[in-house]
């Protein structure tokens, strides 16, 4: 088992306050916007092991069969397939959707065989992987995710009343199956120059915010991106609020923003992140329309599967990505996964884990459990989240 020193990256979106509660530092304006726990290449943790420190990624090229287990091994390669990260939102992230394997395998290569180098800004995939995530609320967590019925979306665009949104409004209602898409071709066009009805929205919402949560949510995207098109997301996409202990699945194709709130998330160690709006970074318009998933669907929540009192699983479509939570009290010893590469990380009071050897970790401290040291029991008294392939 080996306890691990986590990068911190500071992005102008992230808290001022949530991480440093968590972890008993002391606020120092500055904000935190994600903590990283795993063996990312670009930033990975660093692993202690009795005094011994190596970079994660380094350890498990080392020694692949004991850090990951013959399971994992077989199915993912010789590196770490998982990354947990904390991220604490102050205000939005940008509308991003991420490839499925198969497109990022085949842009990986078309990039590459163009010659763009990977470090160049407006290279669109990083690597060859898929990225499904899971997102499980520490604190109330406010996020947009997967897109509306599009009379739904239509109907609170038209409400909005400014002419000019009138040709979006037509491609929600008559474009039947294709509507999305014609939608999302429409405001990526917008972003051209500032457009004029950008502006009519802003003072709109204003005016209105009492009306729907979904024009505060424009308010404020106004004030926080100003002149961005992005900020109709909320009536495109649906408007969702994690109370803490929720889950939520973020499928490949998923258009999807983080609002505000704190969380850990957990998804494959991949960098594919093809934006749509609300950023001032690179949007490559023809493969983001070629890899959304335009399908109208509901926010894909996950729900807990209790393993034996006290422990819950929230298991992915993705095969291998997996969370378990675990909250003991006085006396109890709760099982987390039995093999495979673990990251545990307490988010409340304080835990002890235990396999080939034990730690006890405060809130934000985290350990690596390598498939070596065998299953893994939880006690304590607090609350433990498990990642997993």
């Amino acid at each position: 088992m080996y306890l691990l020193d986590n990068p911190v990256r500071r992005y102008p979106w992230g808290s001022t306050t949530l991480v440093q509660q968590l972890l008993g530092r002391p606020v120092d304006g500055r904000p935190v916007a994600e903590v990283w726990m795993g063996a990312h290449p670009d930033d990975p943790s660093t692993a202690d092991g009795g005094g011994r420190r190596v970079a994660l990624d380094a350890l498990v090229a080392s020694q692949p069969e004991a850090m990951l287990g013959p399971r994992v091994l077989a199915g993912s390669g010789p590196r770490l397939p998982f990354l947990a990260k904390i991220l604490a939102a102050a205000r939005a992230l940008s509308v991003q959707v991420h490839p499925t394997t198969a497109q990022a395998e085949a842009g990986f290569t078309t990039e590459d065989e163009r010659g763009v180098p990977r470090t160049d800004p407006v290279r669109t995939y990083r690597d060859r992987s898929a990225k499904p995530e899971i997102v499980y609320a520490l604190t109330p967590f406010e996020l947009l995710s997967g897109l509306r019925e599009p009379e739904q979306a239509a109907k609170l665009v038209a409400e909005l009343e400014v002419p000019a949104l009138d040709p979006l409004v037509v491609l929600l209602r008559e474009r039947r199956d294709d509507a999305h898409r014609g939608a999302l071709t429409w405001l990526l066009g917008q972003r051209e120059s500032t457009a004029p009805w950008v502006e009519a929205v802003a003072e709109t919402a204003r005016d209105a915010v009492g009306a729907r949560p979904e024009l505060a949510v424009v308010h404020e995207l106004a004030q926080e991106f100003p002149g961005d098109p992005g900020l109709l997301a909320p009536l495109l996409l649906n408007h969702e609020r994690l109370e803490p202990g929720q889950a939520l699945y973020t499928a490949p194709g998923t258009l999807h923003a983080y609002l505000r709130g704190m969380a850990v998330e957990v998804m494959a160690a991949s960098d594919n992140v093809l934006r749509a709006g609300l950023t001032t970074k690179h949007v490559d318009v023809a493969e983001l329309l070629a890899i959304t998933d335009f399908t109208p669907r509901l926010t894909g929540f996950l729900r807990p599967v209790r393993v034996v009192p006290g422990v819950v699983d929230y298991v992915a479509p993705a095969a291998d990505l997996g969370l378990r939570v675990a909250t003991p009290r006085a006396g109890d010893e709760l099982p987390g996964p039995e093999d495979g590469p673990r990251i545990v990380v307490c988010v409340e009071g304080e835990v002890r884990v235990v396999a080939a050897d034990a730690r006890r970790l405060l809130p934000g401290e985290s350990v690596f459990v390598p498939h070596v040291d065998g299953p893994l029991v939880v006690s304590g008294h607090g609350t433990a989240v498990v990642a997993r392939a």
